[in-house]
């Protein structure tokens, strides 16, 4: 079991229904006094941020859309639905926070003008609708009863929908069931059990 701490990975329980069923999260930030915030990082919508952010109420600045047309976007979490997040591995930029090795969130503006320098391409970030949070001691209490794994996953897994390279040996359609499987003989046998629905299905 990994120490609950920014970067972490929460894999959530094969018996965890509703918005979170089968999600991958990374935590953005952990602090028991504060509460805990993340993001789902396995829920591609279909269509780019052009589309999605079109159809949606958003806040997103007209200039970042149109650089960031065929960007992919993810569900985050039931949480501020009209706020976007930015997830990739591009560096420290400014406004850039990083979470763990390879891994940032953040840095829009900035990343928007490396596209345009064309340093980076549009696909290596990934948009988050809304996010997932906490109150303090709340996420404690659901690792104890069971709710969530919690693991350390590469940057190559965290980053899957923001570009990373895939091999033919990963489970390219399902994070979930692709991460349980490298933790060892037990969690491969629930991924096995349970997996099948993939990444791609319809969130709220």
């Amino acid at each position: 079991m990994y120490h609950l701490e920014p970067g972490c990975i929460l894999v959530a329980n094969e018996k965890l229904g509703g918005v979170f069923h089968q999600t991958v999260v990374l935590i953005i930030d952990h602090n028991e006094n504060t509460g805990s915030t993340g993001m789902v990082i396995n829920r591609p919508f279909p269509g780019n941020l052009i589309k999605i952010a079109s159809d949606t109420d958003t806040n997103i600045d007209l200039s970042l859309k149109m650089a960031f047309s065929k960007a992919p976007v993810a569900y985050g979490g039931p949480v501020m639905q009209d706020q976007f997040s930015t997830l990739h591995g591009f560096g420290e930029v400014d406004g850039a926070k990083k979470v763990c090795p390879g891994v940032y969130v953040g840095g829009s503006n900035q990343l928007m003008l490396e596209v345009r320098r064309n340093t980076m391409q549009p696909t290596e970030v990934l948009f988050v609708k809304g996010h997932a949070a906490w109150v303090p001691g709340q996420l404690s209490r659901e690792i104890e009863k069971g709710v969530w794994y919690v693991v350390a996953a590469s940057a190559d897994f965290i980053l899957r929908y923001a570009g990373a390279p895939v091999s033919e040996n990963d489970n390219q359609s399902d994070l979930w069931a692709d991460i349980l499987s490298c933790m060892g003989e037990k969690y491969q046998g629930i991924a096995t059990a349970h997996s099948g629905r993939g990444d791609e299905r319809m969130m709220p």
